[in-house]
């Protein structure tokens, strides 16, 4: 589990601090809004996928953890169908992105932050 969670830690990071460049948050903000999501969101992902990439990585209190991240990676799974995202082709990541971020999320739920965890809470 320290693996998977160093592997999927670092994987999610990326993703939050693409959001953080100002051009490239007021763009995807715009676009967002143009769905109808609210441009919160878009920083509200920022902060989950950061933050929630740091603490699983750590492993700390991962079942609030990976509840957030389920429930955040559902909503992204709706977004993409919205949005016509399609499953990858070549290069370009798709929908199928965010079903193994969800699937990542929860295998953590279920299993647990394994046996090195700092401060990894209570378990199911």
């Amino acid at each position: 589990m320290l693996i998977f969670r160093l592997l999927y830690g670092i994987s999610l990071i990326p993703h939050g601090i693409a959001k953080a460049n100002k051009t490239m948050n007021s763009q995807f903000k715009g676009y967002m809004k143009q769905l109808g999501v609210p441009p919160i969101f878009v920083d509200l992902s920022m902060l989950v996928e950061i933050f929630g990439g740091l603490l699983v990585i750590l492993g700390t209190i991962s079942i609030l953890v990976s509840s957030v991240l389920i429930l955040f990676f559902l909503g992204t799974i709706v977004v993409s169908h919205k949005m016509k995202k399609p499953l990858a082709t070549g290069m370009n990541p798709g929908v199928d992105l965010d079903i193994l971020f969800l699937a990542g999320a929860i295998l953590l739920l279920l299993l647990g932050p394994g046996e090195f965890a700092l401060l990894s809470g209570p378990q199911l």
